[in-house]
């Protein structure tokens, strides 16, 4: 088993989800729970369906293009969560999907009286979509470089079942979740992976082969400690 994979997608997954949650929850708290319900599994079935067919298609790219470009992806997303994490712990501050998660995003519910409100529903639904695409920048490009389709699969499908729990079972505690500390370790993790594919892919023939990533990790977590205390 890919444990590295598995890890990071499981990271970056929950942290998605959590987020989605926290949007649903608070719709569903302003009265709107069928808008908050079905919009959150409507974004989510959009985006999955769509990744299932563009993995299926990336697979006919050549190896080392694929590595390419999945360097180039995962070393670009996990900059921005990287760069976000350090200065956010530096300052202690939250994300604000945390405190308030409606107007973290800009969102403004209609609150005209209907029976089905479709304009939440939409509203939920585009939130879900986004928030389910970022799980798959992560997802896809580790399971198509790695060829670790299973352990990427599982840790999606597992994030998604412990956020429902967490949400359902221990809701009013969501502000508990050490979000920046998640995000930055899963940060840390793609620049890793983004950094070594990268590498095979222009053809870097790394000495210590897979302990490589060890090393990347170490050195990526050391330069986010010293940056935060800086």
């Amino acid at each position: 088993m890919n444990i590295g994979v598995f890890t990071t997608v499981l990271g970056g997954a929950s942290v998605e989800f959590f987020e989605t949650a926290a949007i649903a929850y608070a719709i569903a708290r302003s009265g709107y729970l069928r808008e908050a319900v079905w919009g959150t599994l409507t974004g989510l079935v959009i985006v999955a369906a769509a990744t299932a067919v563009l993995g299926i298609s990336l697979q006919v790219i050549p190896l080392h293009l694929l590595q390419i470009l999945i360097g180039l992806v995962l070393l670009w997303f996990g900059w921005g969560w990287y760069k976000k994490s350090i200065l956010r712990q530096a300052k202690h501050k939250r994300a604000g999907w945390i405190t308030d998660p409606l107007e973290a995003e800009g969102i403004h519910l209609d609150n005209q009286p209907r029976r089905f409100n479709r304009l939440n529903f939409v509203v939920m639904m585009k939130s879900s979509a986004l928030e389910a695409l970022e799980v798959a920048l992560v997802a896809l490009p580790l399971g198509l470089a790695s060829r670790a389709w299973n352990e990427a699969i599982l840790a999606v499908g597992l994030s998604l079942i412990l956020t429902i729990v967490v949400v359902a079972l221990l809701h009013g505690y969501l502000v508990k979740v050490p979000e920046v500390l998640l995000k930055l370790g899963t940060g840390v993790l793609l620049l890793t992976y983004g950094t070594f594919w990268l590498g095979e892919g222009v053809g870097i023939d790394w000495i210590l082969g897979d302990w490589t990533l060890v090393i990347l990790f170490g050195l990526y977590s050391l330069f986010s400690l010293l940056a935060i205390r800086w």
